[in-house]
């Protein structure tokens, strides 16, 4: 079988590979990984842990999304510094379309470097988006929350332990192959089939089917409320939509999560101006999501070396 192929909180990760799950124990939690990073991220439950360093750092819990592995990269050599989930900010998933989100703001693609290294963000529109992070296809969702990060031309270029396997159009990347020392339960993985990249027989590799991709950003459905953990504030598995969800006031002020108060339509959000104190990224209640009312509140930490804060609709 051929394989072919975003936050909100200000925390990089530095890890090989990237194992962004879905929704839950088995899944890490409803997952989503774009391109852009932002301090707030638009959206609904379909919106959690977007923005994360691979994009936009963002999701419940960085690098990657509510329970998500490293989501908050660039393919280095046998390591990688991958800022989690859509960008390297998580901030609250349920924001979104109106109101005003903490932010930062960019002139040029020097400000987006990261500790003074260049991670692959460019400023566009005044954001710093990673365009890597994008996807336009499922199968590039699978590797991508399979953990197959690292770029390969050759089996040469993976270390001990991973095959270098086509994942369409030509190219390669490292998967971890299965051992004795190494099993693809152990990653909450499955072992699978995968072409090499120089040919041949097809060799096991362990990684993840069933991703999706929507919107340009990755996750992982969920299939069963087993796959969504409680602590997340959104302990239902929608079969319908693969998105992990509330199903009461309870599920969202018992995570104990900043901003999350009530339940809006399966997301977790804000019904009052006072459930957003304590973010640290917001003041106001917007339709059920924290914002802020000025720059000042914006007091999480900057991510990008030469940005500047800013409070504004996405």
């Amino acid at each position: 079988m051929q394989l072919s192929f975003l936050v909100k909180t200000p925390v990089i990760s530095l890890f090989v590979a990237m194992l962004a799950a879905g929704c839950g124990d088995d899944k890490g939690g409803d997952t989503e990984t774009s391109g852009v990073a932002t301090d707030s991220t638009a959206g609904t439950q379909g919106t959690q842990g977007t923005q994360g360093t691979d994009a936009t750092a963002g999701t419940d819990a960085t690098a990657g999304t509510d329970g998500t592995a490293g989501t908050d990269g660039t393919a280095g050599t046998d390591t990688e510094t991958v800022p989690t989930t859509a960008g390297p900010t998580t901030e609250d998933p349920t924001a979104g379309g109106n109101g005003q989100f903490c932010q930062e703001a960019c002139a040029g693609d020097d400000d987006c470097k990261l500790m003074g290294l260049d991670q692959g963000y460019t400023c566009q529109n005044e954001r710093c988006v990673n365009d890597s992070f994008k996807c336009s296809t499922d199968t590039q969702c699978n590797a991508t929350i399979s953990g197959w990060v690292l770029d390969c031309a050759a089996q040469a270029d993976c270390m001990m332990g991973y095959a270098c396997v086509d994942i369409g159009e030509g190219v390669g990347k490292c998967a971890i192959v299965p051992s004795d020392f190494i099993m693809c339960e152990t990653l909450t993985q499955e072992q699978i089939m995968a072409t090499p990249i120089e040919g041949g027989a097809e060799v096991a590799v362990c990684g993840k089917t069933g991703a999706k991709c929507e919107n340009e950003a990755c996750f992982d459905p969920c299939e069963a409320n087993t796959d969504c953990p409680a602590q997340g504030g959104h302990p239902v598995c929608n079969t319908g939509s693969g998105r992990c969800e509330c199903g009461s006031d309870a599920d969202c002020s018992g995570a104990g999560i900043p901003g999350y108060a009530v339940c809006n339509n399966g997301v977790c959000g804000c019904g009052q101006d006072s459930d957003c104190a304590g973010t640290q990224y917001s003041d106001t209640c917007f339709e059920g999501s924290c914002g802020c009312s000025t720059v000042d509140v914006c007091m999480n930490a900057q991510v990008f070396d030469g940005t500047t804060k800013i409070c504004e609709g996405v």
